[in-house]
């Protein structure tokens, strides 16, 4: 959805570093994202701020039946896209407050780890709700990033989590977006509204997944790393800082980590 030379302070880079890394969350999380998707069994269905096309790979899994669109306004990610999901999607570089969608004409609209990221979540959610036809369906998984936490506590990861969160707020996105979808939904007018939480917990209960989930969060954090130093918020001492927390962590069997999204379905208002 962000873009090098509309949204440079998009936290995550740009590039195939990034690109590998969000293909790899997308598998990683796919089934907390996946479990209870209502998607639909035939039609179009339009993904906004499809990146580089990793979470269409996930839908195209699950319905290949659908005629699958994707919106992009970063031209980085795009090409990307092009070169890994161009024969999964229509894809198209746009924003997503300004579809070039008639009204009416889609029986899906998906987000996914998107609306953190934008200045205006309210419009694009408003473009998604115009675009579907009245039985169609905009379901939208996103962000609160104030249920982060390891147990027992990290502190260094905890101080950079927090700057994470800082600099995306600075740069003009949400990362607190989950927790009001559904207050922006009931004031957009949309239908049928619900919320589900989705919880991503790593546990002593499956070693293997613990561990996944904890290279998982490394991953996720470090990938801010130059966008937060370009922007004076940490120093290389509080990267080690943190490279210890998390090794800390790997080494202990007992740790918990846990993160809780929201996930909100609706339809569009009755005209």
């Amino acid at each position: 959805m962000s873009s090098p030379d509309a949204t440079p302070d998009y936290i995550h880079g740009f590039g195939e570093v990034e690109a590998d890394r969000l293909w790899a969350q997308a598998e990683i999380l796919s089934r907390h994202v996946f479990e209870r998707l209502p998607l639909p069994r035939r039609g179009r269905l339009v993904e906004l701020g499809c990146g580089v096309g990793a979470e269409l790979e996930q839908i195209h899994r699950r319905r290949p039946e659908l005629e699958l669109i994707g919106v992009e306004l970063s031209a980085s990610h795009l090409s990307t896209a092009h070169e890994r999901a161009a024969h999964l999607a229509h894809l198209v570089r746009a924003d997503a407050t300004r579809l070039p969608f008639a009204d009416d004409c889609l029986d899906a609209a998906i987000t996914i780890w998107v609306l953190e990221h934008v200045p205006d979540a309210v419009t694009v959610m408003r473009e998604a709700l115009r675009v579907l036809r009245p039985d169609g369906v905009l379901v939208c998984t996103e962000v609160d990033n104030a249920t982060f936490r390891f147990d027992p506590p990290l502190p260094a990861v905890e101080a950079w989590w927090h700057r994470f969160c800082d600099t995306q707020t600075t740069a003009g996105g949400d990362p607190f977006i989950g927790r009001r979808l559904q207050g922006l939904a009931h004031g957009l007018g949309a239908r049928d509204i619900t919320t589900a939480d989705v919880a991503v917990v790593a546990s002593p209960d499956d070693p293997a997944r613990q561990a996944e989930l904890i290279d998982y969060v490394d991953d996720l954090l470090t990938s801010g790393a130059q966008t937060m130093a370009d922007h004076e918020v940490v120093s290389s001492d509080d990267l080690d800082a943190l490279r210890r927390d998390l090794d800390a962590a790997r080494a202990d069997p007992d740790v918990r980590w846990e993160y809780h999204a929201v996930q909100l379905t609706c339809r569009p208002p009755l005209p």
